[in-house]
């Protein structure tokens, strides 16, 4: 069976979330990561549907916190590298 991580997959409607679960249907076993602890209800829905899933809870701008999500999950051989964050502003100067 092949290990799969996906990161950014806190988000029920969201892109990460939806790999997750295609990767799950394809056969994986999964690790998912995110910033907030969304990421153990995503745990919970994927296994209710039946998939082998492991949550990780961290930010993956962190070093640190990279080495231990990459010590806790071991070797992999799919990563969806998901993670990010959006903002939404005004511009500096109007034309």
């Amino acid at each position: 069976m092949k290990r799969a991580l996906i990161t950014g997959a806190g988000a029920a409607g969201g892109i990460g979330f939806a790999c997750a679960r295609a990767l799950g249907l394809a056969g994986c076993s999964l690790a998912i990561a995110a910033t907030t602890g969304r990421i153990f209800d995503r745990q919970r829905e994927l296994q209710a549907m039946g998939f082998a899933v492991t949550a990780h809870l961290g930010d993956l701008t962190d070093p640190v916190q990279v080495e231990r999500l990459v010590a806790q999950v071991g070797p992999v051989d799919i990563l969806v590298n998901n993670a990010g964050m959006g903002a939404v502003s005004e511009p500096l100067e109007r034309g």
